[in-house]
């Protein structure tokens, strides 16, 4: 099942190559380490949330959006 969640994984890997270096830190392993639980991927979208503009152009909601679709098809796929 986890294998469902790539897809997830590498766009936020791709929001991650925005940040400033210290947050990488931070935000890196969260991915890395993510297995799927509904807990680890509210404390990413938290996360998300205080990265604000860096994490994309444009909407961040519509990034939101397009995170949590990935989420919710891996689920489903599970």
């Amino acid at each position: 099942m986890e294998k469902n969640f790539e897809p997830l994984k590498d766009r936020l890997r791709v929001i991650c190559d925005r940040l400033d270096p210290e947050e990488q830190v931070s935000f890196r392993p969260l991915i890395d380490n993510f297995t799927g639980a509904t807990s680890e991927f509210q404390r990413i979208m938290r996360d998300l949330g205080k990265y604000g503009k860096k994490i994309g152009d444009g909407s961040i909601f519509a990034i939101y959006r397009e995170v949590q679709n990935l989420f919710d098809r891996a689920n489903r796929r599970g």
